[in-house]
């Protein structure tokens, strides 16, 4: 089976197509540019005609058979897509999705998406029997390198002139959003802004779409930057992310940090520590950024405004949650003194 990711997908295209396309992953946008690139390539060879299919609950896996044996009158040669909308399928699926080697022909191209994960579908006994036939085109979430990356390429395909400040403004204002990105882009190219664009000219034009997980505002907090901390933590709260979901990764990072600031007290092996916290290789680093900054006693600190948090939140005696957030991504940056504390809040409220 050939793998392709996303960006090279428009070389692949531009040769014969593959009888079968499988389409996974996360990230919407990169997801729906793929597909239409899919179909873009499938009419200029051809496959005139497109039908597209919803395997849900109710999906009548027959129709599906019933289309690869049909020819159509109108056109010889058909694009059929199977968008799969259930994350798990039921074993009738997916005995249905195992027959198909044996129902691909000519005429035909079978393209199958879903935001089911690329990792954990490729492992599946239905996908790994198309191997042969099929090309496989995982869609990842971009890290930072790779989403400034795509904003500079896509920047110049629009022939618009940017700044490195201003990329690094644009990547800010719609991180982990692809699809706000390419509008933004799309906008700028329309305007008449003077170019090229500096970070200033921009900031007056930019909407922030960024798009957070709690696991990204972790990153911020290990490496320390408090403004991209504050920032990620303002943009959960807009996405209506429950404070209790935040305090607690809050929470487990403490907890991690804490471990290993006791296995190196005790001067032992930082790896075996990082194994045994399942804390992957990529991230370690970050941990190790933290360890620098954050004593035993300052994370033990930690732990009592965030149980002090937890008392609070629950009896319903925070009057505002973000604020008290705040506090604590700001506890976590850096030792500060200790002028206020949802301890002392918690005792005399």
């Amino acid at each position: 089976m050939q793998k392709l990711y996303a960006n090279q997908l428009e070389q692949h295209l531009a040769g014969p197509l593959a009888p079968c396309y499988l389409l996974f992953g996360e990230e919407p946008l990169q997801k729906l540019e793929a597909i239409d690139a899919i179909r873009a390539a499938a009419r200029q060879q051809g496959y005139a005609e497109r039908i597209s299919l919803t395997a849900d609950a109710q999906f009548d896996w027959n129709e599906l058979s019933n289309e690869l044996q049909a020819m159509s009158l109108f056109a010889e040669r058909r694009l059929i897509e199977l968008e799969l909308a259930q994350q798990k399928l039921t074993p009738a699926a997916a005995e249905q999705l195992k027959a198909l080697p044996q129902q691909l022909h000519q005429d035909i191209i079978l393209l199958i998406h879903g935001e089911r994960s690329h990792s954990d579908v490729s492992k599946l006994a239905w996908f790994k029997q198309l191997q042969s036939q099929a090309v496989q085109i995982p869609v990842y979430v971009l890290d930072e390198r790779q989403s400034q990356q795509w904003l500079r390429e896509r920047a110049k395909r629009l022939q618009l002139q940017l700044s490195s400040d201003a990329l690094a403004l644009l990547q800010q204002h719609c991180a982990g959003n692809l699809l706000a990105a390419r509008q933004e882009l799309e906008k700028l190219a329309l305007s008449n802004l003077a170019q090229p664009l500096d970070a200033a000219a921009l900031s007056q034009f930019l909407a922030d779409h960024s798009s957070f997980s709690v696991f990204q505002l972790a990153d911020a907090l290990l490496s320390g930057h408090a403004d991209e901390a504050l920032h990620r933590l303002q943009r959960l709260c807009q996405q209506d992310v429950e404070p209790v979901i935040i305090a607690w990764q809050l929470q487990k990072e403490v907890l991690q940090l804490r471990q290993l600031q006791q296995a190196q007290q005790q001067q032992h092996n930082l790896s075996d520590s990082f194994k045994s916290l399942a804390i992957w290789p990529k991230r370690q680093a970050l941990y190790q950024t933290a360890l620098k900054r954050l004593s035993l006693s300052w994370l033990d600190y930690l732990l009592q405004e965030l149980a002090a948090f937890d008392r609070l939140y629950k009896s319903g005696r925070l009057n505002n949650s973000d604020v008290a957030l705040a506090h604590l991504v700001t506890l976590f940056i850096k030792p500060v003194p200790k002028a206020y504390s949802l301890q002392q809040q918690a005792l005399y409220d």
